[in-house]
């Protein structure tokens, strides 16, 4: 747990790092608000080739190798974007932490969701929630130092050398089961409808952090702007505090389709600008447990499958951003600022629609 809390802290501070650094970009590199969200898109393209290998990896290799190397890409990835001096060099930084991204949040979910099976809602959302503290603190960085690029990369490589640190010091680790033999064709229909779930929640709750500070720049101001991703990260942060009592009380499936109803409705209410940040901050608390109690309800369904299933969910979540930031982008472009709250309230109620269908489905092995 104290290795997957470091681990978290990283990559939560990663995945809010582009957002705010939007406006920065575009002056350095001279790119323009369409063209900008290519950064989240390499990010989730190496997280994505990570995922789909990942399961594979893990089965074949063990957690420790994967989590190493995973460690590693992390670093160097990092370490690249501040000195890059094209925008293709930045973009392929990006793609490299991305594979360690990917490496290192699958290893370390399944990792957690094993060794705590049958209970393992709680204890994902409080690794999760400093996910969330990691990602609340990148964009407050980024404000502090007037939206410069050098001290908020800087700080991320640093973590990320102490996750390959805290990694290396783990020694026994659970080894996955096989698979059972043969096919179970109604385990692979349920593995679909978490595909479509976290294909469009992680796009959401992305998509609030990389496009809200363009969202509310024209009301607020750049540096006011900047930092407000931060209160939706606090929120989502406390919101996986609070999932973690939640879930040892009531049914996975019973809390994911109450908090997507509940950031559906403030999406639709943050199309009013003057109280969009308030309701981007209820999104985020709405939204927290999804991701962990999730994962935690698939690894329950289907004990034996998980590594083997897991990657399939975890690629559609990273397929979700780069399939849906150009076209959050483009609507922005095409639009105006009130289309980043309407993109994503839509996504919120696909994956709404999604975890009320996986509730009608049989559990499987």
């Amino acid at each position: 747990m104290l290795v997957a809390a470091v681990s978290f802290l990283a990559l939560g501070s990663l995945i809010s790092l582009y957002g705010p650094l939007f406006p920065v970009l575009r002056a350095r590199f001279g790119i323009g608000v369409e063209q900008v969200g290519a950064v989240v898109s390499a990010h989730f393209i190496g997280s994505l080739t990570a995922v789909v290998l990942s399961g594979t990896l893990i089965r074949r290799l063990g957690y420790r190798p994967v989590l190493v190397g995973g460690s590693v890409a992390l670093m160097v990835g990092l370490g690249l974007l501040m000195p890059a001096p094209t925008w293709t060099l930045f973009l392929a930084a990006a793609g490299v932490a991305g594979v360690g991204f990917g490496l290192v949040q699958v290893a370390i979910n399944l990792l957690v969701a094993r060794s705590f099976l049958g209970s393992a809602a709680p204890a994902l959302n409080l690794i999760n929630a400093v996910f969330g503290a990691g990602a609340v603190a990148t964009p407050i960085l980024v404000a502090a130092f007037g939206a410069r690029l050098a001290p908020p990369v800087i700080a991320l490589t640093v973590l990320a050398a102490l996750v390959l640190v805290a990694v290396l010091s783990l020694r026994e680790l659970p080894v996955p089961p096989a698979v059972p033999p043969g096919r179970d064709p109604g385990a692979w229909v349920s593995v679909v409808g978490f595909v479509v779930l976290y294909f469009a929640y992680v796009s959401a709750e992305v998509g609030v952090t990389s496009w809200s500070t363009e969202h509310l720049t024209p009301s607020f101001g750049l540096a006011l702007a900047a930092a407000m991703p931060g209160a939706y990260w606090g929120a989502l942060t406390v919101g996986r505090l609070v999932a973690a009592a939640l879930t040892a009380r009531f049914a996975p499936g019973k809390v994911l389709v109450t908090g997507l109803s509940v950031a559906v409705l403030a999406l639709l209410g943050a199309l009013n600008a003057p109280i969009a940040p308030v309701m981007y901050a209820v999104v985020g608390f709405a939204l927290a447990p999804t991701f962990a109690t999730g994962l935690a309800w698939l690894t329950e369904r289907m004990p034996r499958r998980a590594e083997q299933v897991s990657p399939a969910v975890f690629a559609a979540a990273a397929v979700g951003p780069i399939a849906t930031a150009p076209l959050i982008g483009l609507a922005l472009s095409e639009v105006g600022p009130v289309a980043v709250p309407g993109s994503l309230a839509l996504l919120t109620a696909v994956a709404l629609l999604s975890a009320v269908w996986l509730q009608s489905r049989p559990a499987a092995n």
